[in-house]
């Protein structure tokens, strides 16, 4: 009986564990088929703690009636994706309206315009939003963000909300240029002084006088001389052998 009863008990430990388990998985994944409400953190239970940044882009601070604009809201800051998600967004608009331009990623549900779970896999979403034809005053947005980590629970996610202000309105139109008479004040121009130089260009004219010098130079034969020598030496010698016979 005591084995019976321990049994049981086992089983109903973990029949409870596998129902809280598949209601976090289930509602974890439900929101990434689109945000039911702007307080994200109620899902994402520490997102608060781990704040999130994002932008908004494409709405002026002064819009005009009946117009159509294209916003894109881009997370900007957020912890990285393990791939299962990658996050979501929520907008709702207190006047004009909000149109889905972008139907694998976005739609509407109830009064906000969210993601879808194709969009969940992305962090930046665009879609449109009509002013209203007659303006009753200035339109507010809120825009919830969630960056998600991806790993399929509700937590480890970051959080961020914004609330804008927009006026509405036709944009002032700019003031007429005035009319009148103009004067033109016409500086006189200045005089140009011109001074003209004259040079005369003398002529140099170079008388160049080449000299000439004749150089006589005398150059001694060697053959005379040599002739000259032997004679004076056969001179000599026939004196002397005529001196020594005596």
């Amino acid at each position: 009986m005591r084995r019976l009863a321990l049994v049981v008990s086992l089983v109903a430990v973990i029949a409870l564990i596998g129902i809280v388990s598949l209601t976090v998985m289930n509602k974890a994944a439900a929101m990434s088929n689109g945000a039911p409400q702007l307080d994200c953190i109620q899902c994402h239970q520490d997102a608060k703690n781990r704040p999130a940044a994002f932008t908004v882009e494409g709405l002026p601070a002064t819009v005009e009636p009946g117009k159509e604009y294209t916003i894109k809201v881009k997370i900007t800051k957020g912890p990285k994706s393990l791939g299962a998600a990658y996050g979501g967004f929520a907008v709702k608009a207190y006047a004009g309206k909000l149109i889905v331009a972008d139907k694998d990623n976005t739609m509407i549900s109830g009064d906000l315009l969210t993601h879808t779970k194709k969009g969940s896999m992305l962090r930046e979403w665009t879609f449109k939003w009509k002013a209203p034809s007659k303006c009753a005053g200035d339109v507010k947005f809120n825009i919830s963000v969630i960056a998600a980590n991806g790993d399929g629970s509700n937590i480890g996610d970051a959080f961020a909300t914004k609330e804008l202000t927009v006026k509405c309105g036709k944009p002032k139109a700019a003031a007429p240029a005035k009319t009148g008479t103009a004067t033109t004040t016409v500086k006189p121009k200045p005089k140009v002084i011109t001074t003209t130089k004259t040079y005369t260009e003398t002529e140099l004219i170079t008388t160049t006088t080449t000299t000439t010098e004749t150089v006589t130079s005398t150059t001694a034969k060697p053959g005379l001389a040599a002739g000259v020598a032997v004679v004076v030496f056969l001179i000599v010698v026939v004196g002397y052998l005529a001196l020594a016979r005596k």
